[in-house]
């Protein structure tokens, strides 16, 4: 997980990453977070309400499984030597990536499309430019 390697600019900020995921803890212990020991908080959004209220949706099956960027993604992960972990309950729901500023209002906001997630060093620019000071 490449927001690990950047904890100590994180913290150089001021700043956490914080979580959010929908699949009960049991398997999000077994896939999502096996191997890791993850220094950040992990909250569960089991009925999806804070996915809804950050617009965050669903996508067709056409839309991500036969997207080439996602299997090019998993093509780039087994060919650096990562083994694949195992899907969650839902693998067309969409996440995104937020930045609150110390006031609580969003510096930054990138809801997914599909395999589109931001580069790590955006979002540390974001939290960086949202730090007090």
């Amino acid at each position: 997980m490449k927001v690990l390697e950047q904890r100590r600019r994180l913290e150089a900020a001021g700043a956490t990453a914080l979580f959010v995921a929908f699949d009960e803890p049991a398997l999000l212990r077994r896939t999502l977070l096996a191997g890791l020991e993850l220094p950040f908080p992990v909250l569960v959004d089991r009925d999806r309400s804070a996915y809804a209220a950050w617009g965050l949706s669903r996508a067709s099956v056409l839309r991500i499984w036969a997207d080439p960027r996602v299997w090019a993604r998993y093509l780039r992960a087994a060919l650096g030597g990562q083994r694949p972990t195992r899907f969650g309950a839902d693998t067309l729901q969409l996440g995104g990536d937020f930045v609150l500023d110390g006031a609580g209002l969003v510096a930054y906001a990138r809801p997914q499309r599909s395999d589109d997630r931001p580069p790590v060093a955006v979002l540390l620019a974001a939290v960086e430019k949202a730090a007090p000071g």
